[in-house]
Parts: C-alpha cells; structure tokens; sequence
C-alpha cells in the first residue's frame, strides 16, 4: 500500500505527503478534479475528489445472526463503482477511493480485521475530511444504525457492535455498550474541513436523524429514509434506496448535459421510491451555494453549452453564417441563427432533411460533418434540442390549424412529393417551456 500511495503521488505530480506510516495504510490521493459553480462549469487546478464507501454486511455479534445485512456489501461495491466511472468523453474526473478501497465486511466476516472497528473507520472519516481542499468530498454508509442521545444523534453502527452489557462507572448497574460511528463526530471533521463541497449519503435505518441536525455550509445530506422509518429492501438482495441511487446515476437524474447533481439524485430517487407502498420517503437537506457534480453521463437527451448557446441569436454567428443560405425557386431558405424571441417560431423546409427531399431522396443517415451543408446540421442541433425536450416541431394547416409533428414530417410539410408542388402546409420548430427558460438563461448571458 505504501508504495502504490508513493507511485499515485509522482503520477499526479505532487508532493509525498507527510503522514506517519500506521496512517499510510489507509490514505490515497484524489485527482484534480471539476466542479460546477454558480450555473458553469469551470476547472480547478488544486480541486480534489474523494470519496470513503462503508458497507456492513456482516457483524461480528451473534445478536445479528438472524438480520446481518448481506447486501450492503454488495450495494457498498456497487454504489462505489459507479460514482468511480464517468461515461467516457466526458470532462467530469472520476472520483477517488480512501485508502484506494471500500470499507465493506464480506460473508464471512474476519472480526479481527482492524480497519473495520468504529474506532478506525472513525479515523477514515476525520481522514476523508482533512485530506480534500478546494474539492469534492463524498461519504457514503450502508448497514446498521440506531438513535441516541433521545434521538438527537446516530450511531452508524460498525461490524465490531456486540451488543455487550458493561458497567456504569461509579454505579453497580450495567449498560449496553453500542460500537459506531457517531454522525456528530462527521458533522465535527465536515466542520473543520477545508472541501469545496461535502456529500453524506446514508442507507440505513433512522438515516433522517442526520438532516435533522445543523451542518456546516456546503454540506448536503441524502438520506435514505426519515429519522422514525427502517430503510427497506428489494427482494433481499439490495437496499432500495441504495437501487434507486444506482438507478437514477445511469442517467436519469442527468440534465440537458448528463450532469448529475445531488438535488437531481434526490428528485429522481423520491420519484421512483413513491411508485412503492412501503412508506420510505428519502430526506435531503442541504446547506450548499454551490451545484457539486456527482457524475457526469452521456445521455440521449445530453447537448453541449455551444448547442444551447446557439438558441438565443449570436451577432458573430449570424454574420459568419449568412453565406451559407440556401435558395429554392430563388427564394432563401435562411440558416437558424437562433430564435429572436423565446416565443418565436422557426420555418423548417425539406433541405433540412436532405439538399434533394423534394425529389424523394434522403439522408441515408451515413453522411460525415464535412458532407452537411448548413441546413442539415441545422437539422442535427435541433434534433439534439428535441432529444433534451428543449424543442417541439408543429405544422400549420391549410385550414389554419396547428398540431404537433414529427421533425422529418415538419421539415417535409411544405412539399407535396407525389405532385411535385407545394402543399400549402408548413412546419415549424419552437421552444418548450424548459426550452424558452434556457433561452432566458443564453439571452442574459
């Protein structure tokens, strides 16, 4: 471990650090990372992403012989691994592992194992905290825990827990002695850590007590259920919080770039978790003004911030792009130079499909950039607008109607192929509701 630490130091091009060795074990380097602030997305040259992953799936104490929760280790891995692996060609940094593992206990469980006593994963804890500057710090825990102090804090409670009644000191009585972590002993290092942003992902059972206490600023909590309720699980081989986590990082919690935020994470995981009857209603609190990225996706709906720039009109682009305009019977088919207004419409034509629609020939969908002219890579962008529900075609009826259409069916309306004639119709694109608020957002810019 000591000399992989070493070989991640001269990757990265930074210092040795100047830990004791029992510390070494349990310590890795986060890479430089991004983070999304105040709406953009800049580069931080020192920003770090670290994240510490604890999964109890085995306690030592054979009070739990009859409820060990077998898959948190597995949800631990899991989670682990996926908040690890962005989507390729993505610009979003992966995030890090503590000690370059996740903290998980196997079946069988080795109770001797010194890494997974409260005491030491205690320690990793203040280490997750105090290693991350100007980053991303992200702890996620899974098994066991209880209320205490009548419910004013929780007790993650660890594989070393046995549940063994010891004395009170100064009395003849004896108290069960509990083994964990204590959240506010994570509030205590989130507090004096030096993080950019900080994320606690609770699965466990009580996980609300945490979003009722107060954290420091830029610290967001995700819990899996309320402080009263137990969190369930799907079938016995996953937690479901933890699957709805899974669930919506594949993608459906991203935005219009496949970004995914803990808000999105929150909003997405309480939508699939209320198609249930089980009660779980997941918490978030959070104390955050900045937006921290989770993990970024190449999603079908995803669009770049050039694409959505070219929404709200562009001097410099339409100047550039006026040369390329088409014609028909001597008429300009004009280039989309974004839409003048965010209630405006956009006449669409078949040369948005294909320089040769009007003659029954398309696209055949092989076409490389440099084969498009300026009409048909029109046609790419709105068609990612559409995938990102920014974009709606519509036709306008010969009887003065409208309804909603297909792109192709819009671009085509114009021209009847059998006659050989204009039809008399014709399509248009607009914004939708979400489309017009990014518009909004271009237009200020």
């Amino acid at each position: 471990m000591r000399d992989r630490l070493i070989e991640d130091a001269r990757a990265m091009r930074m210092p040795r650090p100047a830990f004791d060795a029992d510390m070494m074990a349990s310590k890795a380097f986060a890479c430089p990372g991004m983070r999304r602030d105040t709406g953009k997305t800049r580069r931080s040259e020192m920003a770090q992403r670290l994240a510490l992953f604890i999964g109890v799936g085995r306690y030592a104490s054979a009070a739990y012989d009859s409820r060990q929760p077998r898959c948190c280790c597995t949800d631990a891995h899991a989670f682990a691994q996926m908040i690890r692996e962005n989507s390729p060609r993505t610009p979003q940094p992966n995030f890090r592992l503590l000690g370059g593992r996740v903290y998980a206990t196997p079946d069988p469980f080795d109770p001797t194992d010194p890494e997974m006593t409260a005491d030491a994963l205690t320690d990793r804890v203040h280490d997750l905290f105090r290693m991350v500057r100007r980053g991303d710090a992200l702890l996620y825990f899974t098994g066991h825990a209880i209320p205490v102090d009548d419910g004013t804090d929780l007790l993650l409670l660890t594989p070393d827990d046995d549940q063994t009644a010891g004395p009170i000191q100064g009395t003849d009585e004896t108290e069960t002695v509990r083994r964990g972590i204590r959240v506010s002993d994570i509030r205590n290092a989130a507090s004096s850590s030096q993080a950019s942003s900080m994320t606690i992902i609770l699965d466990c059972c009580h996980a609300g007590v945490a979003a009722t206490m107060e954290w420091p600023r830029n610290t967001t909590i995700l819990a899996s259920t309320d402080e009263h309720t137990a969190s369930q699980s799907l079938f016995g081989t996953h937690l479901m919080y933890t699957s709805a986590l899974m669930a919506a990082m594949q993608g459906a919690a991203a935005d219009v770039q496949g970004i995914i935020t803990p808000l999105s994470l929150h909003s997405t995981v309480c939508a699939l978790l209320n198609l249930g009857e089980d009660g779980q209603q997941p918490v978030l609190r959070t104390w955050n003004d900045t937006t921290t990225v989770l993990r970024q996706v190449e999603a079908s709906r995803q669009i770049t911030e050039e694409e959505l720039a070219r929404i709200a009109p562009d001097d410099a682009m339409t100047t550039r792009r006026r040369a390329s305009t088409r014609t028909f019977d001597g008429m300009p088919l004009p280039a989309f130079e974004g839409f003048p207004t965010k209630d405006a419409a956009f006449a669409v034509h078949p040369e948005h499909e294909s320089p040769t629609a009007r003659d029954g020939v398309m696209r055949s969908g092989d076409e490389t950039w440099e084969q498009l002219d300026g009409l048909q890579r029109d046609m790419e962008l709105f068609k990612h607008l559409r995938n990102a529900k920014l974009l709606e075609a519509f036709i306008h009826e010969t009887d003065g109607s409208t309804h909603e259409a297909d792109l192709f069916w819009a671009c085509m309306a114009e021209w009847d192929i059998e006659r050989k004639e204009p039809s008399g119709r014709q399509g248009f694109v607009r914004l939708t509701d979400l489309g017009r608020l990014y518009w909004e957002i271009q237009h200020k810019r």
